[in-house]
């Protein structure tokens, strides 16, 4: 009897492992959300400057003239068709995932704003990239 008493424990711990995980790491997230202010980023930008390095070759100039808007829902679009037209972002801890319509998926790993500039660093699909945004003008939703 003692014997099933312990089982029964274990197998009771083990079943609530992921329930007790899956909710610390929603609220954590949801806590981090409550702190982000996406205001200074909402509106249409313009790419001024941008460096992708891909296979450790740099390319410089590539987002150059195309613009970003960004929505406070959560959403944007763009007028980069090999970025993606438009898309949705989430907050995961220190980062911002970007996922857009053809597919592709970046990760934002740092944003800074200075005046009317906006720089953005992150990575995926094999390429790292540093773009220089200026604001065109401000919008709320699509």
């Amino acid at each position: 009897m003692k014997r099933f008493k312990i089982w029964s424990m274990m197998m009771l711990v083990v079943m609530m492992l992921p329930f007790v995980a899956a909710c610390s790491n929603s609220a954590d997230r949801e806590r981090y959300r409550e702190h982000v202010d996406v205001s200074p980023a909402v509106g249409t930008w313009r790419c001024v400057e941008s460096t992708d390095i891909s296979g450790g070759q740099t390319l410089e100039g590539l987002f150059v003239d195309q613009s970003v808007s960004i929505y406070s829902n959560n959403l944007f679009t763009s007028t980069s068709s090999s970025f993606g037209t438009l898309g949705s972002y989430e907050f995961n801890g220190q980062k911002i995932v970007v996922n857009t319509n053809n597919g592709r998926t970046f990760v934002i790993s740092a944003v800074s704003f200075s005046g009317n500039r906006m720089t953005i660093t992150g990575s995926g699909d094999g390429v790292t990239f540093t773009y220089v945004f200026e604001k065109v003008e401000n919008v709320d939703t699509p």
